[in-house]
């Protein structure tokens, strides 16, 4: 059986909105001011690369844990490339992984973004579809 996901759209007046899933959790969305909003929330599109640096994190750390390796940090920096006609879609993305730990094995973090990648990230999955996404990645011991 499909797994059926809601979430409700509200808003709250110039051009902010929030959005609200069936547990109550929220997640506000502005539009910069140099657009005509307030620029107090990111915009709909910068939240599409949040959602999936947070997808393809959820992974690494789920697979790097899995194979026993001791990560203590992760951070991405996501850059979107937009094209300049509209709709201004995505035509290229750029993930860099920041990973931190102790004596982390540097095939492992390879091989979990990877997996990430090709096989595991839903949002990955679906703008891979219209949009180049890269990675690379950085390992600090600590």
């Amino acid at each position: 059986m499909p797994e059926i996901k809601k979430m409700k759209l509200d808003w709250l007046g110039e051009l902010k909105f929030v959005g609200k899933n069936e547990r109550g959790n929220t997640i506000f969305f502005d539009v910069p001011i140099e657009k005509g909003g307030q620029g107090t929330a990111p915009s709909p599109m910068e939240t599409l690369l949040a959602c999936l640096a947070a997808c393809s994190s959820i992974d690494v750390v789920l697979i790097l844990k899995k194979k026993r390796q001791n990560i203590t940090g992760l951070s991405v920096e996501v850059t979107g490339i937009r094209r300049d006609e509209d709709p201004k879609i995505y035509t290229e993305i750029n993930l860099k992984y920041v990973v931190k730990g102790h004596g982390l094995d540097e095939g492992a973090v390879e091989s979990a973004i990877k997996l990430s990648h090709e096989k595991y990230c839903s949002v990955g999955g679906m703008l891979k579809q219209v949009a180049k996404i890269l990675t690379s990645y950085e390992i600090v011991e600590g």
